[in-house]
């Protein structure tokens, strides 16, 4: 097959593991002391998600009990990586799907989270390669596009897949995906703070492993 295919590979860094334990206070009588805690775990929910759809990254990293960042602040690298992460970073959309479960100090929350398909969308852009190729080299190549043992020069098969992808890229709405994620919260230093699970954490990676 013509082409160099290229695989985004999205890293996401835990820099921090900022969750502490909780201990619930025993009453004098041996029973246990409860409380209500203050504060609406729905509202960090919605805040992460809104944040992360605006691009304010710091405000949604302040909505993690776990992890002080996602990486998603980074730059991706060379030019096409960058813009399949700037592309995958605008797909993201939520939506909470229920009410909020509560618990004492834990909480949980249904949402559906709108990212881009990584690997379909790479699937989809190297089905272009071969016609981006043809397109370049045309019905009578020349040398120029050959080495000595007649191969096609790196910078040909580049130019073609970056050919395909943007022509992908134009419709990557096609390759939008759904996650249903049951998003658990804790109440830690007086306020609600949510869990990374490894399902949110691979769809914000847009499903690339």
């Amino acid at each position: 097959m013509f082409g160099k295919i290229k695989v985004v590979w999205l890293a996401v860094a835990a820099l921090l593991l900022a969750a502490a334990l909780d201990l619930y206070a025993l009453a004098a009588s041996g029973e246990q002391l409860y409380f209500r805690p203050e504060g609406d775990p729905q509202e960090t929910v919605t805040r992460f998600f809104d944040s992360l759809k605006a691009g304010d990254y710091p405000a949604a990293y302040a909505c993690l009990g776990d992890y002080a960042t996602l990486g998603l602040e980074n730059e991706a690298g060379n030019g096409e990586s960058a813009l399949v992460f700037a592309a995958l970073k605008d797909s993201y959309d939520a939506a909470l799907t229920g009410a909020c479960a509560v618990e004492q100090r834990t909480a949980k929350q249904s949402v559906r989270f709108r990212y881009l398909d990584v690997p379909q969308l790479e699937a989809a852009a190297a089905e272009r390669v071969e016609g981006a190729l043809e397109e370049i080299i045309g019905e009578q190549p020349g040398s120029e596009f050959f080495d000595g043992e007649g191969r096609l020069l790196t910078e040909v098969t580049d130019a073609a897949y970056a050919a395909a992808l943007s022509r992908t890229l134009a419709e990557a709405e096609r390759y939008y995906a759904t996650a249903e994620l049951v998003i658990e919260l804790d109440y830690t230093n007086g306020q609600w703070l949510m869990r990374t699970a490894p399902a949110l954490l691979s769809a914000l990676r847009g499903g690339v492993a």
